[in-house]
């Protein structure tokens, strides 16, 4: 009996043996297969790794560049809005630089005026009558009045023809209806000049000789005949000489000296009728 069991043991331990060496087999083949399956799908999903793998990259390097780009675009703004301030600031600039070079134009002609003066801005234009009327920022709290002269530097503008308390109303020489007492500076022959509105800019003088001596290039300057201009300011120069139809008339075409359509300050003569009055002795 004791032999009997010793020999169930042992085959029970060749069998345990057996089916160990089996499964190991078995599993072996298994994971044979297994590797083999994960080689094949590897190599299967490789290229597509490799292709997720630089997709990504692209992605990623696409998104810095819009990042740099975007960074770029705000970098270049802050550029130009820097640019847009310092055109400003330099168009600023000139035109202070063009204003106090007007200015110093205006300031040592009136140095050399005799009478008192206001210096004034125009203010309003209208482009119906650009040739004919313009608004300055004085009026009778300044002292103007009615039929005062205005002038610039280069010479006669018109007169005033309407007041208000803080601003006045400009005929201009190139108007109409204007007129002024005018000599030809070199021969002292006399003359009315006025003006002929938006049809030209140019100045119309009507001698009152016949044979007044005037030629072109000769300048023309008030005379100081009425109650309005002084004398001696200046019109403007010669062009043309022409007589009408019957030989009566001999008229003189005249380039202002004042260019009306750029004013842009000026001086009205506050005293030009006292000064020219008797009991001024001038």
């Amino acid at each position: 009996m004791v032999h009997l069991g010793r020999w169930r043991k042992f085959i029970a331990a060749v069998v345990t043996l057996i089916v160990l060496v089996i499964l190991m087999s078995v599993t072996a083949r298994e994971r044979e297969t297994i590797l083999f399956l994960e080689k094949a799908i590897v190599e299967a999903v490789a290229p597509v790794q490799a292709w997720v793998g630089g997709l990504t990259a692209g992605i990623r390097g696409g998104l810095a560049d819009l990042q740099a780009v975007s960074r770029l675009r705000q970098e270049n703004e802050a550029l130009r809005v820097k640019a847009d301030a310092y055109d400003t600031t330099l168009h600023q600039l000139k035109e202070m630089e063009i204003e106090s070079e007007r200015l110093r134009s205006l300031l040592g002609f009136a140095q050399t005026v005799r009478h008192t003066y206001v210096v004034a801005d125009v203010v309003a234009r209208n482009a119906d009558n650009w040739f004919s009327r313009l608004t300055i920022d004085r009026g009778a709290s300044d002292g103007l009045a009615k039929d005062m002269p205005v002038v610039t530097s280069q010479g006669l503008v018109g007169r005033i023809v309407e007041v208000s308390n803080h601003v006045s109303v400009v005929q201009l020489l190139t108007d109409r209806d204007s007129g002024a007492g005018a000599l030809i500076q070199s021969s002292r022959d006399a003359g009315i000049v006025s003006g002929q509105g938006n049809q030209s800019p140019l100045l119309v003088m009507m001698l009152f000789e016949r044979g007044a001596s005037v030629a072109v290039g000769d300048a023309v300057v008030t005379s100081g005949l009425g109650e309005i201009f002084p004398s001696g300011l200046y019109v403007g120069m010669a062009v043309e000489v022409t007589k009408d139809n019957y030989g009566l008339l001999k008229y003189a075409k005249i380039r202002p000296g004042v260019e009306f359509g750029r004013l842009e300050e000026v001086l009205v003569i506050t005293n030009a009728g006292a000064a020219a009055s008797p009991e001024t002795g001038e």
